[in-house]
């Protein structure tokens, strides 16, 4: 009886039959595609925040921001706070709009705002506290 010992070498398995598909020849161009377009959208929106956008979106998030503010007002916050307040950040987004203020100067403010919002009820204090911020940046803006 003679044992006969074989040894697989890798050329051994992939001269073998291949085995059957198991999705269709197309999805392989579908999904590189896919990636394809998602790495460009990546890099077109990075470009777009790069030259200019981001003062876009912060201008668009200040909007939303105090759009959802006057829903959390109190009722012991008046005509008159909140006036003051939607006043002094339109002055705000103006002077982003124009370069006046940096985007990193608004920090301390969107920390104020998540701080005063978190509980979803926006009192008079709390106005106060966000006019003085804005306030704040608004002084710190470039003189024409």
């Amino acid at each position: 009886m003679t044992v006969e010992s074989r040894v697989v070498r890798p050329a051994d398995y992939y001269s073998g039959p291949s085995p059957a598909r198991v999705l269709p020849p197309w999805v392989s161009f579908g999904c590189g595609g896919a990636s394809v377009l998602i790495l460009v959208i990546v890099f077109a929106g990075g470009a777009y925040l790069a030259h200019g956008g981001f003062t876009d979106l912060m201008d668009l998030v200040f909007g939303m921001t105090m759009g959802d503010l006057h829903g959390m007002y109190t009722k012991d916050v008046t005509a008159a706070e909140k006036k003051s307040l939607d006043d002094e950040i339109e002055t705000l987004r103006a002077n982003l709009r124009g370069e006046k203020i940096t985007v990193r100067s608004l920090q301390p403010l969107l920390k104020d705002i998540a701080k005063v919002s978190r509980d979803k009820k926006v009192d008079a204090r709390e106005v106060e506290q966000l006019l003085g911020e804005a306030k704040k940046v608004n002084a710190r803006a470039k003189k024409p």
